[in-house]
């Protein structure tokens, strides 16, 4: 189980995804494990860590500050085969950035979990880049205020379904 921690036993796990593992799915592992869904934990993973960032994103540690959420702040990590395999549900921070990474290295594994309907797709942009490429478009970005609380708002309702799924059984 993902590095199962002993309260996590017997729990089914949500997976959230984005690229980098250090802003917006390390935000919706925090708030979803805040909200303490009976039968439910959560992790979060990144389809493309690289090594460049390191820690957790400011934004979202002085957002989990202020609102009294103890952030966890070791290094992004990347997702794993077996991760994914084991997920009982799995986010998709934002679909048209990050399907395209499950469908390359994970094509199979990601096919069977939609055919399961175990997946879950956002569409939360990431940070507007500080920097463009002269002669290229920026790509998507979404400010830091208008991100955390389209995450706030997904993680509250995707955990309001999992407690009403639990509550009603198998």
């Amino acid at each position: 189980m993902l590095g199962a921690m002993s309260s996590d036993i017997g729990k089914r796990r949500v997976l959230f995804l984005c690229t980098g593992n250090f802003y917006r799915s390390r935000l919706a592992e925090a708030l979803f494990n805040r909200e303490a869904v009976p039968g439910w934990s959560a992790a979060s993973r990144g389809l493309a860590v690289t090594g460049a960032l390191s820690g957790l994103a400011p934004q979202v540690a002085e957002y989990l500050e202020s609102a009294g959420i103890p952030a966890d702040l070791r290094e992004p990590r990347p997702l794993l085969v077996d991760e994914l395999i084991a997920a009982g549900h799995v986010v998709l921070l934002n679909a048209s950035e990050h399907e395209p990474m499950l469908l390359r290295d994970f094509r199979a594994v990601y096919r069977n979990l939609l055919a399961g309907g175990v997946v879950t797709k956002w569409n939360v942009f990431d940070l507007p880049p500080r920097k463009v490429a002269w002669g290229q478009d920026p790509p998507p970005g979404q400010p830091a205020v208008s991100a955390i609380e389209h995450v706030r708002f997904a993680v509250s309702d995707l955990a309001r379904r999992l407690a009403q799924e639990h509550a009603a059984g198998p």
